[in-house]
Parts: structure tokens; sequence; C-alpha cells
């Protein structure tokens, strides 16, 4: 033997083993967490007994559900839009689609503001056949024509399933069933047709006045309030100094506009009340019309 070989064999005892290497990949890698954690099984000797652990993923899922979606965002900003944009004319305008994944804006202000206060939220049967079969009842929107957008709600607990639609139908028969399920004896949901029958001209309203009169309805963005008795003005709720103007629908109040497109609103005294309902810039307001 050589002494060149020999020397070979000799260091070839004492080198560290040199691992397999994996091929290099230059395609791309796979981003999958679930790739990167396989189960592990262990024995106990002693017992006998057999794991499985399978490494947990609750980081990488908690990291996906934290991650910014602009497509989502942008979905509910249009959404929310639109129904700030309704004109309380029609509930067949609303988009009830957007409520399945957006059931939050069901409530949103320019269709609460349609609603009077005491038929607002979510009415339940209180007399069901079947204990185990329930269902509610919700008022979104009443609109201009007479007509109701109503969520109904049901959970069958024999089946584990719930289940809701959103239909349109007339406000009165809308007010019954709030009323079957508990709502007031005399809830009405036609506001606007028990006070104002729609006859006078309409009118919006101007920078710089002064009106006085009774707000007969709410619809979508517009209060419309009776002047006197030759005119009806309407105001933009959202230009109203005011948190809930469902509150002053069937009283006479004062909205004023003194200095810009902000609508300062007063409930006036109906017994101290001056005789000119409308005042227009210059005019001379009266002291004893305003609530003290």
């Amino acid at each position: 033997m050589k002494i060149s070989d020999w020397k070979s064999k000799v260091q070839a005892l004492f080198r560290p083993a040199q691992p397999d290497r994996a091929a290099v990949s230059n395609g791309p890698r796979a981003l999958s967490a679930a790739s990167e954690r396989k189960p592990v099984e262990i024995s106990i000797i002693g017992t006998g007994e057999r794991f499985i652990h399978a490494p947990s993923l609750g980081a990488a899922a908690e990291s996906r559900a934290l991650s910014p979606d602009p497509y989502h965002d942008d979905l509910e900003r249009a959404a929310a839009d639109g129904l700030k944009r309704w004109d309380g004319n029609s509930v067949r305008d609303i988009d009830t689609e957007r409520f399945y994944d957006h059931p939050h804006l069901e409530t949103h202000s320019a269709l609460q503001a349609s609603v009077p206060v005491t038929a607002r939220g979510e009415f339940w049967n209180p007399t069901p056949q079947d204990p185990a079969y329930r269902s509610s009842i919700t008022v979104l929107a009443v609109d201009q024509l007479g007509e109701a957008l109503v969520k109904e709600y049901v959970v069958d607990d024999a089946r584990d399933a719930e289940g809701w639609s959103y239909s349109v139908m007339s406000a009165d028969r809308a007010a019954q069933l709030l009323r079957d399920c508990g709502a007031a004896a005399d809830l009405t949901l036609d506001v606007a047709d028990d006070l104002w029958d729609g006859s006078l001209p309409v009118q919006p309203a101007e920078i710089g006045a002064t009106y006085r009169g009774q707000i007969v309805s709410i619809h979508g963005d517009i209060a419309c309030q009776i002047v006197g008795d030759e005119i009806a003005i309407e105001h933009r709720i959202g230009t109203l100094a005011i948190s809930d103007p469902q509150q002053y629908v069937g009283k006479v109040v004062e909205i004023s506009y003194p200095c810009g497109k902000v609508g300062l609103v007063r409930q006036v005294d109906t017994l101290a009340m001056a005789t000119t309902a409308l005042q227009k810039p210059g005019a001379e307001k009266s002291a004893g019309a305003f609530e003290r």
C-alpha cells in the first residue's frame, strides 16, 4: 500500500460526516405554514402510550386574520356611502345584499332616521307555536311610499340552525307584526301620512333664514317642516345640530341657519309662538319664541 493511500484512509476516520445536501431549488418557495409544521409522534416506553403532537398554527392564523383587506374595506365603504345617499323615497332602492357581508349597516343612521324610535330594534315573537322554533322581526327603514324594509330572523333549536331574510311590505303590515311581537298597541309607521298629506309646495332651507313650525316627517336624510299654512321646508338631517331627530317629529321647533349650513334646533313653546312662522335674513326675532 502506498503511503499516500494509507494517509487518506487515516484522515477519513477523523473527518466529520457530511450530511446529504438537498438540491438547490430555483422555484418559488412555498409559504404554507402547514408544510413547515409536521405532526410528531411521541412514545413513552414505560407505559406504552403514544401521542401525536401537531405544532400550533395559531400564530400564523392570527397573523392572517389581522392582515388588512383593502378590497373588503372598499366594499364596506361603498355600501355605507350608498345608504347615506338614500333619499327615503323607496325602500326598494336599498341594496340588501350588502347586509349579508356588513350586517352592522342594517342600523345605518340614514335608515334609522326613517323609523320611529318606538319601532326600532328587534322584536321577538312572544308566543311561538313551537318553543324550539323562534322568530323575530326588525323594521330597518320606512319610505315615503308607505312601504317598510323588514328583516325576519328565525332560529331552529332542534336543528341547531338559524337564518334570516329581507323583504318589503306595507308599513301597515310591518306595524301589525311589531304589535303582535309586543310593541305598543298604538304603534304606527305612517307618521308622515298622519301629519302631512304632501299637498304643500316644498323648498330647501336657506342659509340665514329661521323657520318655525311642526316637523311632520323624517325620511332618509330629510326632515320636513311645515311653516305656517303655505310651505314645507326640507332640512338635511346631517346639517342639523341634534343627535336624535326623531324626538322632534310632531313637535313645533325653530330651526335657524345664522352663519352657514349648520341648522340650530330649539323646541318652541307653542303658547308663546310668534305669529310670523318664517323669518328671512334681517327679520326681527321674537325672544318669547324660544323655550325657556
